[in-house]
């Protein structure tokens, strides 16, 4: 039996996962492509990686812990009435869905048109139910896989359920980019390019990193992004766990690092990082947009990356 088919579903499926919500209206250019530059995820793999869909958001999110999403705040803004949509699986037509009404939204989330850069843009779903047999994949949470992998070049893997060409949404992609720059604070980077990005739909998704043991960790949350292709910015996970852990229950930091502030991120001038563990999650309880602009090389034109249905 495959992990989807292990959901227990029982009254949480609703609605005709096809039913997909009419054209995109956002204030950019049409959409030419989907995760740029990327191809459909083998068959059964990134399954960590969902759809996350409002009644006027469709976004992409990441499984980090057995029961719990983590995705972009401008995807949940406006709040969600109706509850989330949570799709698993490869596609939405063959996905297995489930609606949660248990979510968070950072409190100190801002439009970058407002705060320019580190406008956390963070927000959880919790599942109904467990997704059983799914591997969770965790942020990076200590110094050494900091160090190792959070550097200028950096592979990464961006994957997500953005629109194609056609305009069809839902379909799972991925395509190998590049860590470009980090912006002061270290709390956000910038990466893809020269026609290997996200775009919308993609808003809320990965941008993942596999350590030299073979593990992936998720590296950041795409937030914004300039034309599609040229390049977008990622908030850092690690700065947001205790919000995370505060207001959601689950935490997934190690020992040592209970004030999320045991890893030295680029610029941050902070005390070098502890020797962190990683532990099991638990369950307890317009000067500064400019300064963004030059730092990215983006220019002033930055726009998040969902659809509007």
């Amino acid at each position: 039996m495959s992990a989807l088919a292990l959901w227990s579903l029982a009254a949480t499926l609703s609605a005709d996962p096809t039913a997909l919500p009419g054209p995109d209206t956002i204030d950019r250019p049409p959409i030419t492509s989907p995760i740029y530059g990327g191809e459909p995820t083998e068959p059964g793999e990134r399954l960590a990686v969902v759809f996350v869909r409002t009644s006027t958001k469709q976004c992409t999110g990441t499984l980090v812990a057995p029961d719990l999403v983590l995705t972009a705040a401008h995807c949940l803004d406006p709040d969600p009435v109706a509850g989330v949509q949570i799709y698993v699986g490869d596609d939405i037509d063959g996905a297995q869905m489930v609606v949660s009404q248990d979510w968070g939204r950072h409190p100190d989330f801002c439009l970058p048109s407002v705060c320019g850069e580190d406008i956390h843009d963070f927000a959880w779903v919790r599942l109904p139910v467990v997704a059983l047999g799914i591997k969770p994949i965790p942020p990076i949470t200590n110094q050494a896989e900091f160090n190792e992998v959070m550097r200028i070049d950096q592979p990464l893997l961006f994957v997500g359920f953005g629109a194609d060409e056609d305009g069809e949404l839902g379909v799972k992609r991925e395509v190998l980019a590049s860590l470009t720059s980090f912006n002061e604070s270290g709390r956000e980077f910038r990466a893809g390019g020269d026609g290997k990005d996200t775009c919308q739909g993609d808003s809320g998704g990965p941008a993942l990193v596999q350590l030299g043991n073979g593990e992936w960790r998720l590296a950041g949350v795409i937030s914004r992004g300039g034309e599609c292709g040229q390049g977008g910015i990622y908030g850092v996970p690690l700065p947001e766990l205790c919000w995370l852990r505060d207001t959601s229950g689950v935490d997934l930091l190690p020992s040592g690092c209970e004030a999320c502030d045991c890893v030295t991120l680029r610029g941050e001038g902070a005390e070098d990082g502890c020797d962190c563990e990683l532990g099991p999650v638990s369950r307890e309880g317009p000067s500064r947009w400019l300064a963004l602009a030059l730092v990215f090389g983006l220019g002033l034109g930055l726009r998040h990356r969902r659809r509007s249905g």
